[in-house]
């Protein structure tokens, strides 16, 4: 048997098979099933790696219902291996990194426990909202980009004079490097939150 497996979650069962193709390791796959209450019964199928299992699980929406699933397949994956890595193509709550009002809830901090607590060893995500959320994390964290299979990606479409537009300042610096790979202008629009009612204009 493998020393690795990798576990899949629903939110992410392509990119699970194509990961355990590549490294070869043992795919293990999440049969879910939902309850009238809306309540997921997650049942793994295949074998999992005594050393080192790896959980790939997207947080999007609904993201409660892929964060709580993903936190079941890593507490699942420590009872039988000794070490958990966490592939999260995209983090939920990213943009919930810090207390802009007073009462409000750091929820990055929240995740960094229950990540933690759930049995995680090291969490790996793609070009995170804000990589101050992962501060929060008393676990090994890596943010790798997507941007040069981006680059690929669209060199093969031979576009016509494109323009590269980042849909605020936030993300001003990986459109600033992807454009700069095809010697393309750039630009950055200004985003407005309205803090109270989660209102956007963009400008």
């Amino acid at each position: 048997m493998s020393e690795l497996s990798v576990i899949s979650g629903k939110s992410s069962e392509n990119l699970a098979k194509e990961l355990s193709k590549k490294i070869k390791a043992n795919f293990v796959k999440s049969e879910i099933r939902v309850f009238a209450d809306g309540e997921s019964k997650i049942t793994l199928i295949g074998k999992l790696s005594k050393k080192k299992s790896i959980v790939v699980q997207s947080i999007y929406p609904p993201v409660d219902t892929n964060l709580v699933q993903a936190l079941s397949l890593i507490t699942k994956a420590k009872e039988n291996s000794s070490e958990v890595v966490v592939v999260i193509p995209y983090m939920g709550y990213a943009r919930q990194d810090r207390e802009f009002l007073s009462g409000e809830i750091v929820t990055m901090k929240v995740l960094g426990k229950l990540f933690k607590g759930a049995g995680a060893s090291k969490i790996i995500v793609v070009d995170i909202h804000s990589v101050m959320g992962l501060n929060y994390f008393k676990i090994k964290t890596k943010n790798i980009t997507a941007i040069p299979d981006l680059v690929r990606y669209f060199k093969k479409l031979r576009l016509e004079n494109p323009l590269v537009v980042s849909p605020d300042q936030g993300g001003k610096e990986r459109a600033r490097q992807f454009a700069k790979e095809f010697n393309l202008d750039y630009i950055a629009l200004e985003k407005i939150r309205d803090r109270k009612t989660g209102t956007v204009k963009i400008k």
